[in-house]
């Protein structure tokens, strides 16, 4: 696994995962963003993709704020606006002026919210969702990564949550890096802070952005992942709006839950190649 670095992002110390050769033949970088349940982080996500991925393009993967071991920031006025502004200033400061953005669940639908942008605030070639985008329904499923109460157990429960093949939820060494992480300072409060609603409607009377998008608006590439077992999102979801974007293509893990890039990682590894050299060939 590439070793994880540090850098301030104004004054935000934030942690990341840099692999492959920078700025080869002036192609874009990719970026790859983590998903949100507890002890989620760049490590925790992409872990058993980074290594393909960087054979052929250059690879960062920054930990979200709150997250991993970035700083435990969250802003109650805007996390959605803060997130995104510091991935914007996190590729400023690395020196990155075109990406491929790749996010897997709340990072996935980030990433289509910051393509249906105009402009979009990030210097994007292409975007690539894992079980993102579309309606996050309340059920039993997501009720247990939202009530995580620190516990190994409860680690183990929010894995047959979230993988279809349960030997994950079974694997100790798997289980307690997984568990680690969800213990780091202030992680636990960071990401049970992006899951309180307020009992009253928004008082500019609006819907959230990530509940109310353009998908139309998504004039970039876009390849989307689902899985086909994901219990954390209605069957056949995709179909309310991968139709609406574009120059989309769907790929569908069909041995795979809501971690498919995990789950499924040589097929998505081998799929996303594809289609960033397709893109990159139009380009």
């Amino acid at each position: 696994m590439t070793a994880g670095r540090f850098v301030s992002v104004d004054g935000v110390n934030t942690h990341y995962l840099e692999a492959g050769e920078a700025n080869k033949a002036a192609r874009p970088s990719l970026l790859l963003l983590h998903s949100a349940e507890f002890g989620g982080s760049a490590e925790t996500s992409w872990e058993f993709n980074i290594s393909a991925l960087a054979q052929r393009w250059h690879v960062l993967a920054p930990d979200h704020l709150g997250f991993g071991r970035t700083d435990k920031i969250f802003d109650f006025n805007g996390q959605f606006n803060r997130r995104i502004a510091h991935i914007r200033r996190f590729l400023e400061v690395m020196g990155v002026s075109r990406v491929h953005a790749a996010g897997s669940s709340m990072s996935g639908g980030l990433c289509l919210s910051v393509a249906a942008r105009r402009p979009p605030d990030w210097p994007l070639a292409s975007v690539i969702c894992c079980s993102g985008g579309g309606e996050a329904p309340d059920n039993e499923a997501r009720r247990v990564l939202n009530t995580y109460d620190g516990s190994r157990g409860h680690m183990r429960r929010v894995l047959d949550v979230m993988f279809v093949d349960k030997s994950w939820g079974r694997d100790e060494a798997y289980v307690e890096k997984r568990w680690r992480m969800s213990l780091e300072p202030g992680a636990w409060e960071a990401t049970a802070a992006a899951r309180f609603k307020a009992p009253f409607p928004r008082a500019d009377g609006t819907r959230a952005e990530r509940d109310n998008l353009d998908y139309a608006a998504i004039e970039v590439p876009a390849l989307v992942f689902a899985g086909r077992h994901d219990s954390l999102r209605e069957p056949g979801y995709t179909r309310t709006f991968v139709p609406k974007i574009p120059r989309a293509h769907l790929h569908v893990f069909e041995r795979a839950g809501h971690m498919g890039n995990i789950e499924c990682a040589e097929e998505f590894n081998r799929v996303t190649l594809e289609f960033l050299e397709r893109v990159d060939a139009a380009a």
